[in-house]
């Protein structure tokens, strides 16, 4: 016999036993789902609430946006427009010239034949005529006057770059400014709230009589000091903060993080700086202008043509209008100019030698300040090991203050000077930290050697 009952409360099981499955794995899928979206939510909250911003997009937001990146686009078009002005000096010239005189006394014949009336010059004399010059050889003057074109662009261009150079030796000044201070108000932010931490233990030993209530207001004393020297961080930062704004063209700038900067140092470094090659393009330019000055000594041929109606006309005894046409060519060449020309060539070579010292002047001030900044690199490296172990110290002394606060034993102005010594080691090895890395910084900057490859 089939036992139906059995049958029926088997299946009732499996089914009952199903939906609690599936409905388990549809709350589980749900769940999944919802953490899944809170993720996302939060992880798209804390990107857009952690925003970094780096030393290198300050530097390469001032290359596209501070005002003097726009003068070489400036500089590049007032050259095409000098260039097209010497190219139109080998077209012809014309010009167009209208004149009209009285003379009181004009030639007179002095001879006089019977029955013959001689010619008259009249007074009055008019002309209107166009006239056309084209230069056949200047000696290399327009040519040479387009190198000093290009050259003189150059030097303008190069110097953008040189003061440039210098805006983001400011940039970098600031940017590593910035980051000290805010490291100093961490650490402030810190001890403050192990201060609080400690004051709500002491709290608990006033009110129960086991120590005096100045010890209390001593911590609260050191808290609004604490406070007052971060108002004063807070108004540094918001005025270095504005200094970067302003110079790396960022404008949301402090509502970010500033990232500090890992900087790779190598042995050696080629010294190639901007101001280098600024003292390149400056002797190129004297170079140039001696290449004017040699075709000025040089001879000029220009051809000319004038066309037009005078009264008289090229007949001084014609009393009509008449047209006329003169052409012909001009040579002129200074044969002596009084050693003028040598003079100025040798004004050019002692401007080049003095460029020559200055580059020279430049180069050596450069090499202290590297070796300074090797140095400095070097010094750091070993102050921050020994900012580690004045602080391991430090922190084993207050935490004992702090045990020895409580128990009664010390007062708390022992327990303040205490933390303020672990506080001020770790602000300097924090700001060691930083300036290791700007040193590390200003030697690549110095050199001349692009910082971020």
């Amino acid at each position: 016999m089939v036992n139906w009952k059995q049958i029926v409360e088997y299946r009732k099981h499996r089914l009952l036993k199903t939906t609690y499955i599936m409905l388990r794995f549809t709350l589980n899928k749900r769940v999944l789902i919802i953490v899944a979206l809170s993720a996302i939510i939060l992880s798209c909250l804390s990107a857009s609430s952690q925003q970094v911003v780096t030393l290198k997009m300050c530097h390469e937001s001032a290359d596209s946006l501070y005002p003097i990146v726009f003068q070489k686009q400036k500089l590049t078009q007032i050259n095409e427009l000098a260039l097209q002005n010497l190219q139109a000096k080998y077209l012809p010239e014309i010009g167009l010239s209208a004149k009209a005189t009285y003379q009181s006394k004009v030639t007179e014949m002095p001879l006089a034949m019977p029955g013959v009336s001689p010619p008259v010059v009249p007074h009055e004399q008019f002309s209107a005529t166009i006239d056309i010059s084209q230069i056949i050889y200047d000696g290399g003057t327009i040519k040479a006057a387009k190198q000093v074109s290009e050259m003189q662009t150059q030097n303008n261009t190069q110097q953008v770059n040189v003061n440039m150079y210098k805006l983001k030796e400011q940039i970098n000044n600031i940017y590593f400014l910035v980051l000290a201070l805010q490291e100093n108000e961490k650490i402030l932010e810190l001890i403050k709230e192990t201060i609080n931490e400690r004051k709500t233990v002491l709290k608990a030993a006033v009110d129960n009589g086991i120590l005096n209530i100045s010890e209390l207001d001593n911590l609260n004393a050191e808290l609004l000091k604490i406070d007052q020297q971060k108002i004063e961080l807070s108004i540094q930062i918001e005025q270095a903060t504005f200094a970067l704004k302003e110079l790396s063209c960022i404008n949301n700038i402090d509502a970010m993080k500033l990232d500090l900067p890992n900087i790779a140092t190598s042995a050696n470094y080629d010294i190639r700086r901007p101001e280098n090659e600024l003292f390149t393009t400056n002797i190129s330019l004297l170079s140039a202008n001696a290449e004017i000055i040699k075709s000025e000594r040089m001879p000029k041929v220009v051809a000319f043509g004038s066309g037009g109606v005078g009264y008289p006309g090229l007949n001084m005894f014609s009393e009509t209008m008449e047209p006329y046409l003169i052409v012909g060519a001009q040579v002129k060449w200074t044969i002596a100019d009084w050693k003028q020309t040598s003079r100025q060539q040798e004004q050019l070579s002692i401007q080049k030698a003095s460029i020559y010292d200055s580059e020279n002047a430049f180069n050596k001030q450069l090499q202290i300040e590297i070796n300074e900044a090797i140095l400095k690199q070097t010094q750091l490296e070993q102050l921050i090991e020994k900012d580690k172990q004045i602080i391991e110290l430090r922190n084993r002394i207050s935490k004992n203050s702090a045990a020895q606060l409580e128990n009664g034993t010390i007062t708390s102005a022992d327990y303040i000077h205490n933390l303020n010594e672990e506080k001020q080691a770790s602000i300097n090895m924090e700001t060691h930290k930083i300036q290791l890395e700007q040193a590390k910084l200003n030697r690549i900057y110095l050199s001349g050697k692009p910082i971020f490859e």
